[in-house]
Protein backbone atom coordinates (compact mmCIF):
# COMPACT_ATOMS: atom_id res chain seq x y z
CA UNK A 1 0.00 0.00 0.00
CA UNK A 2 3.04 2.13 1.12
CA UNK A 3 4.00 4.16 -2.33
CA UNK A 4 7.36 2.35 -2.17
CA UNK A 5 5.96 -1.29 -2.60
CA UNK A 6 3.32 -0.40 -5.05
CA UNK A 7 3.37 -3.39 -7.56
CA UNK A 8 4.98 -1.95 -11.59
CA UNK A 9 1.54 -2.12 -12.90
CA UNK A 10 0.20 -0.03 -10.36
CA UNK A 11 3.20 2.39 -10.31
CA UNK A 12 2.00 2.68 -13.97
CA UNK A 13 -1.64 3.30 -13.54
CA UNK A 14 -0.60 6.25 -10.79
CA UNK A 15 1.49 7.97 -13.53
CA UNK A 16 -0.59 7.79 -16.28
CA UNK A 17 -3.74 9.08 -14.03
CA UNK A 18 -0.86 12.41 -13.19
CA UNK A 19 0.07 12.64 -16.68
CA UNK A 20 -3.69 12.56 -18.04
CA UNK A 21 -4.72 14.95 -14.81
CA UNK A 22 -2.51 17.56 -16.10
CA UNK A 23 -3.64 17.62 -19.56
CA UNK A 24 -6.75 18.50 -18.59
CA UNK A 25 -5.75 22.20 -18.52
CA UNK A 26 -5.05 22.00 -22.46
CA UNK A 27 -7.31 21.44 -24.98
CA UNK A 28 -9.16 17.77 -24.29
CA UNK A 29 -9.22 15.94 -27.68
CA UNK A 30 -10.89 12.61 -28.61
CA UNK A 31 -7.76 10.68 -28.42
CA UNK A 32 -6.69 12.17 -24.81
CA UNK A 33 -10.75 11.49 -23.33
CA UNK A 34 -10.30 7.67 -25.11
CA UNK A 35 -6.58 7.59 -22.64
CA UNK A 36 -8.62 8.20 -19.91
CA UNK A 37 -11.60 5.37 -21.04
CA UNK A 38 -8.59 3.03 -21.54
CA UNK A 39 -6.74 4.12 -17.79
CA UNK A 40 -10.27 3.70 -16.10
CA UNK A 41 -10.62 0.35 -17.53
CA UNK A 42 -7.40 -0.48 -16.21
CA UNK A 43 -7.96 0.78 -12.77
CA UNK A 44 -11.50 -1.17 -12.66
CA UNK A 45 -9.60 -4.58 -13.57
CA UNK A 46 -7.37 -3.43 -10.56
CA UNK A 47 -9.74 -2.88 -8.01
CA UNK A 48 -11.19 -6.43 -8.50
CA UNK A 49 -8.00 -7.70 -8.18
CA UNK A 50 -7.58 -6.19 -4.87
CA UNK A 51 -10.62 -7.44 -4.46
CA UNK A 52 -9.64 -10.71 -5.07
CA UNK A 53 -6.96 -11.34 -3.23
CA UNK A 54 -8.85 -9.60 -0.07
CA UNK A 55 -11.27 -12.76 -1.07
CA UNK A 56 -8.36 -15.36 -0.17
CA UNK A 57 -7.24 -13.44 2.85
CA UNK A 58 -10.76 -13.22 4.47
CA UNK A 59 -11.12 -17.01 3.61
CA UNK A 60 -7.92 -18.11 5.45
CA UNK A 61 -8.92 -15.76 8.30
CA UNK A 62 -12.49 -17.57 8.29
CA UNK A 63 -10.68 -20.43 8.68
CA UNK A 64 -8.23 -20.34 10.93
CA UNK A 65 -11.24 -18.42 13.00
CA UNK A 66 -13.09 -21.98 12.72
CA UNK A 67 -9.83 -23.94 13.96
CA UNK A 68 -8.47 -21.48 16.54
CA UNK A 69 -10.70 -19.44 17.64
CA UNK A 70 -9.36 -17.98 20.61
CA UNK A 71 -6.71 -16.86 18.70
CA UNK A 72 -8.46 -15.55 15.48
CA UNK A 73 -11.84 -14.69 16.47
CA UNK A 74 -11.38 -11.26 17.37
CA UNK A 75 -9.36 -10.41 14.70
CA UNK A 76 -11.46 -11.90 12.05
CA UNK A 77 -14.21 -10.09 13.50
CA UNK A 78 -12.39 -6.59 13.01
CA UNK A 79 -10.99 -8.30 9.39
CA UNK A 80 -14.93 -7.92 8.43
CA UNK A 81 -15.70 -4.75 9.77
CA UNK A 82 -12.98 -3.35 7.42
CA UNK A 83 -14.71 -5.40 4.72
CA UNK A 84 -18.16 -4.04 5.32
CA UNK A 85 -16.52 -0.33 5.27
CA UNK A 86 -14.92 -0.73 2.21
CA UNK A 87 -17.78 -2.52 0.17
CA UNK A 88 -20.01 0.48 1.54
CA UNK A 89 -17.87 3.06 -0.24
CA UNK A 90 -16.91 1.39 -3.25
CA UNK A 91 -20.80 0.80 -3.51
CA UNK A 92 -21.30 4.13 -2.46
CA UNK A 93 -18.61 5.46 -5.14
CA UNK A 94 -20.03 2.91 -7.93
CA UNK A 95 -23.45 4.41 -7.65
CA UNK A 96 -22.01 8.02 -8.17
CA UNK A 97 -20.54 6.81 -11.33
CA UNK A 98 -23.52 4.84 -12.78
CA UNK A 99 -25.62 8.57 -12.09
CA UNK A 100 -23.33 10.65 -13.61
CA UNK A 101 -23.07 8.34 -16.48
CA UNK A 102 -27.02 8.07 -16.98
CA UNK A 103 -27.34 12.15 -16.63
CA UNK A 104 -24.67 12.66 -19.12
CA UNK A 105 -25.32 9.75 -21.70
CA UNK A 106 -29.04 10.05 -21.21
CA UNK A 107 -28.97 6.35 -20.69
CA UNK A 108 -31.07 4.81 -17.93
CA UNK A 109 -29.64 3.51 -14.73
CA UNK A 110 -30.49 -0.61 -15.80
CA UNK A 111 -28.60 -0.11 -18.90
CA UNK A 112 -25.56 0.42 -17.99
CA UNK A 113 -25.74 -1.99 -14.93
CA UNK A 114 -25.06 -5.68 -15.88
CA UNK A 115 -23.58 -9.09 -14.91
CA UNK A 116 -19.86 -10.20 -15.31
CA UNK A 117 -18.80 -13.76 -16.38
CA UNK A 118 -18.64 -14.17 -12.30
CA UNK A 119 -22.28 -13.19 -11.73
CA UNK A 120 -20.79 -9.79 -10.22
CA UNK A 121 -22.42 -6.28 -10.73
CA UNK A 122 -20.28 -4.28 -13.40
CA UNK A 123 -20.51 -0.71 -15.20
CA UNK A 124 -20.54 -0.32 -18.89
CA UNK A 125 -17.25 0.40 -20.14
CA UNK A 126 -16.48 4.11 -19.77
CA UNK A 127 -14.80 4.06 -23.57
CA UNK A 128 -18.53 3.44 -25.19
CA UNK A 129 -19.78 6.39 -23.95
CA UNK A 130 -20.64 9.31 -26.00
CA UNK A 131 -20.72 12.11 -24.11
CA UNK A 132 -17.08 11.58 -22.40
CA UNK A 133 -16.08 15.30 -22.91
CA UNK A 134 -19.12 16.53 -20.62
CA UNK A 135 -18.38 18.62 -17.53
CA UNK A 136 -21.19 20.00 -16.49
CA UNK A 137 -22.60 16.60 -14.71
CA UNK A 138 -20.07 16.01 -12.03
CA UNK A 139 -19.62 19.71 -11.86
CA UNK A 140 -23.46 19.68 -10.56
CA UNK A 141 -23.59 16.27 -8.99
CA UNK A 142 -20.08 16.70 -6.68
CA UNK A 143 -19.19 20.65 -6.36
CA UNK A 144 -21.65 22.75 -7.27
CA UNK A 145 -21.41 26.34 -8.96
CA UNK A 146 -18.68 27.35 -6.53
CA UNK A 147 -15.58 25.87 -6.83
CA UNK A 148 -14.35 27.86 -3.88
CA UNK A 149 -17.68 26.59 -1.87
CA UNK A 150 -18.37 22.73 -2.59
CA UNK A 151 -21.96 21.43 -1.76
CA UNK A 152 -21.87 19.32 1.66
CA UNK A 153 -25.16 17.19 0.67
CA UNK A 154 -25.20 13.95 0.89
CA UNK A 155 -23.76 12.41 -2.21
CA UNK A 156 -21.56 15.26 -2.97
CA UNK A 157 -17.25 15.58 -3.09
CA UNK A 158 -17.56 16.75 -0.01
CA UNK A 159 -19.36 14.16 1.62
CA UNK A 160 -17.35 11.64 -0.32
CA UNK A 161 -14.01 12.82 1.44
CA UNK A 162 -15.37 12.63 4.87
CA UNK A 163 -16.89 9.19 4.12
CA UNK A 164 -13.39 8.21 3.01
CA UNK A 165 -11.31 10.59 5.61
CA UNK A 166 -13.51 8.38 8.71
CA UNK A 167 -12.60 5.47 6.58
CA UNK A 168 -9.18 6.00 7.03
CA UNK A 169 -9.09 6.70 10.29
CA UNK A 170 -10.73 3.86 11.08
CA UNK A 171 -8.38 1.94 9.75
CA UNK A 172 -5.70 3.79 11.56
CA UNK A 173 -7.39 2.81 15.18
CA UNK A 174 -6.96 -0.86 13.83
CA UNK A 175 -3.41 -0.37 13.31
CA UNK A 176 -1.06 -1.03 16.89
CA UNK A 177 2.35 -2.72 16.73
CA UNK A 178 5.54 -2.94 15.68
CA UNK A 179 5.06 -0.85 12.13
CA UNK A 180 2.24 1.72 13.14
CA UNK A 181 4.09 4.39 11.91
CA UNK A 182 4.62 3.16 8.46
CA UNK A 183 1.35 1.72 7.70
CA UNK A 184 -0.38 5.01 9.34
CA UNK A 185 1.85 7.52 7.20
CA UNK A 186 0.99 5.63 3.97
CA UNK A 187 -2.83 5.67 4.49
CA UNK A 188 -2.02 9.29 5.47
CA UNK A 189 -0.52 9.29 1.71
CA UNK A 190 -2.96 7.24 -0.08
CA UNK A 191 -5.95 9.36 1.55
CA UNK A 192 -4.27 12.72 1.39
CA UNK A 193 -7.52 15.61 0.45
CA UNK A 194 -5.51 18.56 1.79
CA UNK A 195 -5.71 21.87 -0.53
CA UNK A 196 -3.17 21.67 -3.03
CA UNK A 197 -2.19 23.71 -6.13
CA UNK A 198 -4.43 23.17 -9.43
CA UNK A 199 -2.76 22.95 -12.73
CA UNK A 200 -2.89 26.57 -13.44
CA UNK A 201 -0.95 26.82 -10.18
CA UNK A 202 -4.24 28.44 -8.38
CA UNK A 203 -4.10 27.01 -4.84
CA UNK A 204 -7.89 24.78 -4.86
CA UNK A 205 -9.48 22.54 -2.53
CA UNK A 206 -9.88 18.73 -3.24
CA UNK A 207 -13.36 18.55 -5.01
CA UNK A 208 -12.91 21.33 -7.20
CA UNK A 209 -9.52 19.63 -8.41
CA UNK A 210 -11.04 16.22 -9.03
CA UNK A 211 -14.44 17.05 -10.13
CA UNK A 212 -15.44 20.91 -10.89
CA UNK A 213 -15.86 21.62 -14.69
CA UNK A 214 -13.91 18.38 -15.48
CA UNK A 215 -14.59 15.85 -18.34
CA UNK A 216 -16.44 12.70 -17.57
CA UNK A 217 -14.06 10.31 -18.63
CA UNK A 218 -11.29 12.40 -15.90
CA UNK A 219 -13.31 12.34 -13.56
CA UNK A 220 -14.98 9.10 -13.73
CA UNK A 221 -11.73 7.55 -13.93
CA UNK A 222 -10.82 10.06 -10.38
CA UNK A 223 -13.37 7.68 -8.94
CA UNK A 224 -12.29 4.90 -10.39
CA UNK A 225 -8.50 5.15 -8.46
CA UNK A 226 -10.59 5.93 -5.05
CA UNK A 227 -11.89 2.63 -5.27
CA UNK A 228 -9.09 1.01 -6.03
CA UNK A 229 -7.12 2.84 -3.29
CA UNK A 230 -10.13 1.63 -1.23
CA UNK A 231 -9.63 -1.98 -1.89
CA UNK A 232 -5.46 -1.64 -1.70
CA UNK A 233 -5.77 -0.44 2.32
CA UNK A 234 -8.40 -3.26 3.07
CA UNK A 235 -6.21 -5.71 1.57
CA UNK A 236 -3.22 -4.43 3.09
CA UNK A 237 -4.62 -4.15 6.55
CA UNK A 238 -6.33 -7.25 6.73
CA UNK A 239 -3.14 -9.18 6.04
CA UNK A 240 -2.06 -6.77 9.05
CA UNK A 241 -4.58 -7.96 11.29
CA UNK A 242 -3.86 -11.58 10.13
CA UNK A 243 0.07 -10.97 10.86
CA UNK A 244 -0.26 -9.62 14.06
CA UNK A 245 -1.89 -12.46 15.64
CA UNK A 246 1.26 -14.69 15.65
CA UNK A 247 3.49 -11.83 16.04
CA UNK A 248 5.51 -12.89 19.23
CA UNK A 249 5.58 -16.48 18.49
CA UNK A 250 7.56 -18.75 16.73
CA UNK A 251 8.03 -18.73 13.51
CA UNK A 252 8.76 -21.72 11.32
CA UNK A 253 8.50 -22.31 7.41
CA UNK A 254 9.66 -26.10 7.04
CA UNK A 255 7.16 -28.86 8.36
CA UNK A 256 8.50 -32.06 9.21
CA UNK A 257 7.37 -35.43 10.95
CA UNK A 258 9.52 -36.39 13.96
CA UNK A 259 10.16 -40.21 15.35
CA UNK A 260 11.86 -40.55 18.56
CA UNK A 261 11.70 -44.10 19.01
CA UNK A 262 11.88 -45.26 23.14
CA UNK A 263 14.89 -47.64 21.83
CA UNK A 264 17.03 -47.95 19.16
CA UNK A 265 16.93 -51.58 19.15
CA UNK A 266 14.10 -53.77 19.16
CA UNK A 267 14.39 -57.43 19.50
CA UNK A 268 12.14 -60.36 18.29
CA UNK A 269 8.65 -60.39 20.00
CA UNK A 270 9.27 -57.26 21.38
CA UNK A 271 7.03 -53.78 20.35
CA UNK A 272 8.60 -50.91 19.08
CA UNK A 273 7.70 -47.86 20.70
CA UNK A 274 8.12 -44.43 19.26
CA UNK A 275 6.66 -40.72 19.82
CA UNK A 276 5.50 -39.24 16.28
CA UNK A 277 4.55 -35.67 15.68
CA UNK A 278 4.71 -32.70 13.36
CA UNK A 279 7.88 -30.60 13.84
CA UNK A 280 8.90 -27.23 12.39
CA UNK A 281 12.20 -25.59 11.34
CA UNK A 282 13.44 -22.66 9.23
CA UNK A 283 16.66 -23.35 7.29
CA UNK A 284 17.14 -19.70 7.17
CA UNK A 285 16.98 -18.94 11.04
CA UNK A 286 20.68 -21.42 11.76
CA UNK A 287 20.92 -22.82 14.98
CA UNK A 288 23.96 -23.07 17.01
CA UNK A 289 24.13 -26.75 17.98
CA UNK A 290 26.37 -28.03 20.34
CA UNK A 291 27.31 -30.67 22.49
CA UNK A 292 27.76 -31.75 25.92
CA UNK A 293 31.58 -30.98 26.49
CA UNK A 294 32.19 -30.25 22.92
CA UNK A 295 32.05 -27.46 20.05
CA UNK A 296 29.63 -26.51 17.63
CA UNK A 297 28.09 -29.00 15.38
CA UNK A 298 28.24 -28.34 11.38
CA UNK A 299 25.08 -27.29 9.84
CA UNK A 300 23.76 -28.86 6.49
CA UNK A 301 22.41 -26.20 3.63
CA UNK A 302 18.86 -27.23 5.31
CA UNK A 303 19.69 -25.29 8.80
CA UNK A 304 20.06 -28.85 10.29
CA UNK A 305 22.91 -29.51 12.56
CA UNK A 306 25.08 -32.62 11.23
CA UNK A 307 25.95 -34.52 14.26
CA UNK A 308 28.62 -37.86 13.46
CA UNK A 309 30.23 -39.74 16.62
CA UNK A 310 32.81 -42.35 16.14
CA UNK A 311 31.89 -45.69 17.87
CA UNK A 312 34.46 -47.77 19.55
CA UNK A 313 32.42 -49.71 21.76
CA UNK A 314 29.22 -51.64 21.46
CA UNK A 315 26.14 -50.77 23.33
CA UNK A 316 23.59 -47.63 24.24
CA UNK A 317 25.38 -44.35 23.75
CA UNK A 318 24.03 -40.98 25.19
CA UNK A 319 24.40 -37.97 23.27
CA UNK A 320 23.38 -34.59 25.40
CA UNK A 321 24.10 -30.48 23.66
CA UNK A 322 22.43 -27.57 23.82
CA UNK A 323 20.37 -26.19 20.73
CA UNK A 324 20.42 -22.01 20.59
CA UNK A 325 18.20 -20.06 17.47
CA UNK A 326 16.89 -16.55 17.61
CA UNK A 327 13.95 -16.27 19.14
CA UNK A 328 11.29 -13.34 18.58
CA UNK A 329 12.82 -11.80 21.74
CA UNK A 330 16.32 -12.75 21.23
CA UNK A 331 18.72 -15.98 21.46
CA UNK A 332 16.85 -19.41 23.07
CA UNK A 333 18.71 -21.93 24.62
CA UNK A 334 16.90 -25.80 24.06
CA UNK A 335 18.49 -28.92 25.54
CA UNK A 336 18.43 -32.32 23.62
CA UNK A 337 19.24 -35.78 24.41
CA UNK A 338 19.47 -39.17 22.08
CA UNK A 339 20.82 -42.41 22.61
CA UNK A 340 21.64 -45.10 20.12
CA UNK A 341 22.66 -48.42 20.10
CA UNK A 342 26.25 -50.04 18.77
CA UNK A 343 26.16 -53.47 16.92
CA UNK A 344 28.32 -55.47 15.03
CA UNK A 345 26.30 -55.38 11.54
CA UNK A 346 25.18 -58.65 10.20
CA UNK A 347 22.92 -59.08 7.63
CA UNK A 348 18.81 -59.55 7.32
CA UNK A 349 17.38 -60.13 3.92
CA UNK A 350 13.82 -60.88 3.65
CA UNK A 351 11.94 -61.62 0.28
CA UNK A 352 8.77 -60.20 -0.04
CA UNK A 353 7.69 -63.11 -2.87
CA UNK A 354 9.53 -66.21 -1.45
CA UNK A 355 12.61 -65.92 -3.07
CA UNK A 356 12.41 -65.65 -6.62
CA UNK A 357 12.70 -62.25 -8.70
CA UNK A 358 11.28 -62.22 -11.85
CA UNK A 359 12.04 -61.03 -14.80
CA UNK A 360 10.32 -57.87 -16.59
CA UNK A 361 8.98 -56.96 -13.30
CA UNK A 362 9.79 -54.64 -10.73
CA UNK A 363 10.46 -57.04 -7.30
CA UNK A 364 9.84 -55.49 -3.72
CA UNK A 365 12.97 -56.55 -1.74
CA UNK A 366 12.98 -55.32 2.47
CA UNK A 367 16.73 -54.84 2.68
CA UNK A 368 18.22 -54.07 6.65
CA UNK A 369 21.23 -54.59 8.65
CA UNK A 370 20.65 -54.97 12.26
CA UNK A 371 22.33 -51.88 14.19
CA UNK A 372 22.68 -49.84 11.47
CA UNK A 373 20.33 -46.68 9.87
CA UNK A 374 18.39 -47.95 6.52
CA UNK A 375 19.91 -44.75 4.96
CA UNK A 376 23.70 -45.93 5.87
CA UNK A 377 23.14 -49.14 4.09
CA UNK A 378 23.26 -49.43 0.02
CA UNK A 379 22.14 -52.69 -1.86
CA UNK A 380 23.94 -54.34 -4.70
CA UNK A 381 22.64 -56.85 -7.07
CA UNK A 382 24.82 -59.18 -8.80
CA UNK A 383 22.76 -59.87 -12.54
CA UNK A 384 20.18 -56.85 -12.81
CA UNK A 385 19.89 -53.67 -11.44
CA UNK A 386 18.82 -52.44 -7.76
CA UNK A 387 17.08 -49.22 -6.47
CA UNK A 388 16.02 -47.87 -3.45
CA UNK A 389 12.29 -46.53 -3.18
CA UNK A 390 11.46 -45.46 0.23
CA UNK A 391 11.94 -48.26 2.91
CA UNK A 392 12.67 -50.96 0.51
CA UNK A 393 14.62 -51.67 -2.38
CA UNK A 394 13.38 -52.75 -6.11
CA UNK A 395 15.35 -55.12 -8.37
CA UNK A 396 14.87 -55.36 -11.87
CA UNK A 397 16.25 -56.08 -15.12
CA UNK A 398 17.38 -59.48 -13.89
CA UNK A 399 18.46 -61.94 -17.60
CA UNK A 400 20.07 -65.37 -15.75
CA UNK A 401 18.90 -67.94 -13.64
CA UNK A 402 20.31 -66.52 -10.37
CA UNK A 403 21.14 -63.22 -8.15
CA UNK A 404 22.77 -62.31 -5.46
CA UNK A 405 21.87 -59.47 -3.21
CA UNK A 406 24.46 -57.82 -1.12
CA UNK A 407 24.67 -55.05 1.28
CA UNK A 408 27.42 -52.42 1.64
CA UNK A 409 27.39 -50.24 4.71
CA UNK A 410 29.93 -47.24 5.31
CA UNK A 411 31.41 -47.07 8.24
CA UNK A 412 32.04 -44.19 11.31
CA UNK A 413 35.47 -44.28 9.78
CA UNK A 414 34.37 -43.13 6.18
CA UNK A 415 35.23 -46.51 4.71
CA UNK A 416 32.47 -49.40 3.55
CA UNK A 417 31.96 -53.02 4.79
CA UNK A 418 29.82 -55.88 2.39
CA UNK A 419 27.57 -57.88 3.92
CA UNK A 420 25.59 -60.71 2.74
CA UNK A 421 25.24 -61.78 -0.05
CA UNK A 422 21.60 -63.78 -0.30
CA UNK A 423 20.85 -66.15 -3.88
CA UNK A 424 17.45 -65.52 -5.35
CA UNK A 425 16.40 -67.66 -8.08
CA UNK A 426 15.50 -65.38 -11.67
CA UNK A 427 12.11 -66.66 -13.13
CA UNK A 428 10.19 -65.47 -15.86
CA UNK A 429 6.31 -64.64 -14.99
CA UNK A 430 3.89 -67.07 -15.47
CA UNK A 431 1.92 -66.16 -18.83
CA UNK A 432 -1.46 -64.24 -18.27
CA UNK A 433 -5.29 -65.21 -19.06
CA UNK A 434 -6.76 -63.65 -21.69
CA UNK A 435 -10.30 -62.66 -20.97
CA UNK A 436 -12.65 -60.24 -22.18
CA UNK A 437 -13.44 -56.83 -20.08
CA UNK A 438 -16.51 -57.35 -17.63
CA UNK A 439 -16.85 -61.13 -17.80
CA UNK A 440 -15.25 -63.15 -14.66
CA UNK A 441 -12.42 -65.66 -16.37
CA UNK A 442 -13.41 -69.13 -17.21
CA UNK A 443 -17.08 -68.27 -17.98
CA UNK A 444 -18.56 -69.59 -21.15
CA UNK A 445 -22.09 -68.74 -21.97
CA UNK A 446 -22.21 -64.04 -21.61
CA UNK A 447 -25.48 -62.19 -22.30
CA UNK A 448 -25.55 -60.37 -25.58
CA UNK A 449 -25.76 -57.03 -23.50
CA UNK A 450 -22.99 -58.08 -21.17
CA UNK A 451 -20.78 -58.80 -24.89
CA UNK A 452 -21.86 -55.22 -26.25
CA UNK A 453 -20.82 -53.38 -23.66
CA UNK A 454 -17.60 -54.82 -23.38
CA UNK A 455 -14.38 -52.19 -23.96
CA UNK A 456 -11.71 -54.79 -24.82
CA UNK A 457 -9.80 -57.77 -23.80
CA UNK A 458 -7.52 -57.60 -20.42
CA UNK A 459 -4.18 -59.40 -20.11
CA UNK A 460 -4.52 -60.86 -16.29
CA UNK A 461 -2.28 -62.58 -14.20
CA UNK A 462 -4.59 -64.58 -12.10
CA UNK A 463 -3.33 -65.02 -8.81
CA UNK A 464 -0.16 -63.02 -9.20
CA UNK A 465 0.97 -61.16 -6.83
CA UNK A 466 2.34 -58.26 -8.99
CA UNK A 467 -1.00 -57.13 -10.15
CA UNK A 468 -2.01 -56.17 -13.75
CA UNK A 469 1.66 -56.20 -15.65
CA UNK A 470 0.39 -57.23 -19.10
CA UNK A 471 -1.49 -55.56 -21.85
CA UNK A 472 -2.86 -57.24 -24.88
CA UNK A 473 -1.66 -55.94 -28.24
CA UNK A 474 -3.10 -57.81 -30.59
CA UNK A 475 -6.24 -60.34 -31.45
CA UNK A 476 -8.35 -62.32 -34.12
CA UNK A 477 -11.95 -61.84 -33.50
CA UNK A 478 -14.57 -64.36 -35.06
CA UNK A 479 -18.30 -64.65 -35.18
CA UNK A 480 -19.38 -68.05 -36.05
CA UNK A 481 -23.28 -68.02 -36.61
CA UNK A 482 -25.22 -71.12 -37.99
CA UNK A 483 -25.56 -71.31 -41.43
CA UNK A 484 -23.95 -68.62 -42.05
CA UNK A 485 -20.13 -67.79 -42.83
CA UNK A 486 -17.87 -67.14 -40.55
CA UNK A 487 -17.03 -62.62 -39.60
CA UNK A 488 -13.30 -62.59 -39.02
CA UNK A 489 -11.98 -59.16 -37.48
CA UNK A 490 -8.61 -58.64 -36.83
CA UNK A 491 -7.41 -55.89 -33.99
CA UNK A 492 -3.97 -54.27 -33.09
CA UNK A 493 -5.03 -53.27 -29.57
CA UNK A 494 -6.33 -54.63 -26.52
CA UNK A 495 -9.74 -52.25 -27.32
CA UNK A 496 -12.41 -53.28 -29.38
CA UNK A 497 -12.38 -51.29 -32.68
CA UNK A 498 -15.37 -49.73 -33.77
CA UNK A 499 -16.03 -53.05 -36.95
CA UNK A 500 -15.86 -55.45 -34.13
CA UNK A 501 -17.99 -53.66 -31.56
CA UNK A 502 -20.83 -53.30 -34.57
CA UNK A 503 -20.63 -57.16 -34.52
CA UNK A 504 -21.23 -57.28 -30.68
CA UNK A 505 -23.98 -55.00 -30.71
CA UNK A 506 -25.78 -57.31 -33.24
CA UNK A 507 -25.35 -60.81 -31.74
CA UNK A 508 -28.42 -63.54 -31.21
CA UNK A 509 -29.06 -65.91 -28.56
CA UNK A 510 -26.64 -69.04 -29.74
CA UNK A 511 -23.58 -67.01 -31.57
CA UNK A 512 -20.27 -68.34 -30.71
CA UNK A 513 -17.25 -65.90 -30.42
CA UNK A 514 -13.83 -67.12 -30.21
CA UNK A 515 -10.90 -64.62 -29.67
CA UNK A 516 -7.64 -66.18 -30.72
CA UNK A 517 -4.12 -65.39 -32.04
CA UNK A 518 -3.98 -63.13 -28.29
CA UNK A 519 -0.37 -61.57 -28.07
CA UNK A 520 0.11 -59.55 -24.66
CA UNK A 521 3.41 -58.03 -23.55
CA UNK A 522 4.73 -56.08 -20.40
CA UNK A 523 3.68 -52.47 -20.22
CA UNK A 524 6.78 -51.27 -19.59
CA UNK A 525 8.09 -53.42 -22.81
CA UNK A 526 10.95 -55.27 -20.66
CA UNK A 527 9.91 -58.37 -22.29
CA UNK A 528 9.09 -60.08 -25.67
CA UNK A 529 5.16 -60.15 -26.53
CA UNK A 530 3.43 -63.63 -25.17
CA UNK A 531 0.86 -66.28 -27.38
CA UNK A 532 -2.04 -66.08 -24.86
CA UNK A 533 -4.67 -68.81 -24.76
CA UNK A 534 -7.69 -68.77 -26.87
CA UNK A 535 -11.50 -67.33 -25.63
CA UNK A 536 -14.67 -69.34 -26.79
CA UNK A 537 -17.79 -67.69 -25.65
CA UNK A 538 -21.61 -68.82 -26.23
CA UNK A 539 -24.29 -65.93 -27.03
CA UNK A 540 -26.97 -66.26 -24.09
Amino acid sequence: MATASLPPRQKMINMMYLVLTAILALNVSKEVLDAFAVMDAELVRSERAHEQRSAVEYAVFADAAQRFPEKFKEPHERALAVKAQADSLVERIERIKVKAIAEADGASLAALRGKDASGKDTLRALLALDNKDDRETLTRMLVGSEPGTPITTEGSAYDLKQRIAAFRESLKTLVKGKDEGELTAALDVLFDFSDRRDASGVRNNWESINFYDVPLAAGVATLSKLQVDIRSSENDVVKWLYRQVDRGEHRFSTLTTAVIPQSNLVMLGDSFRADVFLAAYDPKNRPTVTMDGGSALPLGADGKAKLQIRTDRVGEQVVNGTLTFEGPDGPENFAYSTSYQVMAPLLVASPTKMNVLYRGVDNPIDLSVPGVPSERVQATISNGRIRREGNSWIASGMTGASAEVSAVVNTADGGTRRIGPVKFRVKDLPPPSGIISGIDPGVTRVPKAKLCASPGLLAKSLGSEFGDQWQVRSFEFTLVRNGQAPIIKYCRSNAFNEDIKAVLCKLKSGDMIYVEGIKAALVNGQAPPRNLAPIAIKVQ
